[in-house]
């Protein structure tokens, strides 16, 4: 692995720490193979996140179907963008095995990603902002959409295999731009707008310890 790709890897786990609001982060390279990630103690699970990649993409629902007795998600059925995937979500605390359509819009044309507070519900959700090709596609998706009937009138935000929200569509969501809502903390919709903006990690990175990152 070159010197350059792993101090660029470093670097893009920074810019994630500090769109992600997280002080008292430090990121180095090691070795040829190893990338330091410190930080408090009590941020273990999110100094893990910064080195994951994050995978967006936005897929018409063809079905839902609520699964009980089930505590968590399983895996996603993974598939290429061009054919159908099964993944699955929560959907009022049950969980929900979604059937989803190819990708409608990949997560490449959203170019900025920003966490915001609803000043009425006091909650947090992630703003998205298209690209020009990016908002014309989702135009044309939400107002495909809007015809059909539920649950064929929801499109899911599918992040790294996960479906995060699957909203209703109404009519064309147009000027490119789209919410990711749910029951977000501040710092869960931080991180999440910092993984979307910094896209994919040049490199793999797997956890060697709780304050470590080592490239495979």
């Amino acid at each position: 692995m070159s010197p350059q790709t792993l101090e660029r890897t470093a670097e893009l786990i920074r810019d994630r720490a500090a769109k992600a609001g997280l002080g008292g982060v430090k990121v180095t390279v090691e070795d040829e193979n190893q990338i330091t990630v410190s930080g408090p103690a009590a941020r273990q699970e999110t100094l893990e996140a910064l080195g994951q990649p994050a995978e967006l993409a936005f897929r018409p629902v063809l079905s839902a179907v609520p699964e009980t007795g089930v505590e968590k998600c399983p895996d996603a059925v993974e598939g290429s963008p061009s054919e159908p995937l099964t993944a699955c979500g929560e959907s009022q605390d049950t969980v929900v095995t979604y059937r989803l359509g190819p990708v409608a819009v990949r997560g490449t044309e959203v170019s900025e990603a920003e966490a915001a507070r609803d000043e009425q519900s006091n909650g947090w959700y992630v703003k998205l902002d298209f690209t020009s090709a990016g908002a014309m596609k989702f135009a044309n998706v939400t107002g495909q959409l809007s015809q059909q009937v539920s649950p064929q009138n929801q499109f899911a935000i599918v992040l790294d295999g996960v479906v995060v929200s699957a909203p209703e569509v109404n009519g064309p969501i147009t000027g490119g731009e789209a919410q990711i809502s749910g029951s977000f903390t501040k710092q869960e919709a931080r991180q999440l707008a910092a993984q979307v903006n910094t896209g994919a990690l040049p490199v793999h990175l797997s956890v060697s310890s709780v304050t470590k990152l080592r490239v495979d």
